[in-house]
């Protein structure tokens, strides 16, 4: 029987988009980048946090003003990105 395990990542950003269409928008303003991002449903994405910047003054360039709340975590050095953050037993 396999155990529900909880894995936290770390390097990435929630984008939380108002409604469906806007996040249509969002993804086509920011296709350029070339980013590896995930859609979460009709209203969200995963974004590399690094990115967060650039992502950020593309939609801005697109007459997009999002509402960024909180602060974009620091990167960490390559070298510790193998090692696993946190694992529980759900």
């Amino acid at each position: 029987m396999a155990e529900d395990v909880l894995v936290i990542h770390r390097g990435l950003a929630l984008m939380l988009c108002e409604d469906a269409a806007i996040l249509e928008e969002t993804l086509r303003a920011i296709e350029p980048l070339s980013l590896h991002v995930r859609r979460l449903g009709d209203r969200a994405l995963l974004v590399p946090a690094d990115e967060i910047d650039g992502i950020l003054e593309t939609l801005e360039d697109e007459g997009t003003f999002p509402r960024l709340v909180g602060s974009p975590p620091e990167v960490d050095a390559p070298d510790s990105r193998d090692e696993p953050v946190a694992e529980e037993a759900l």
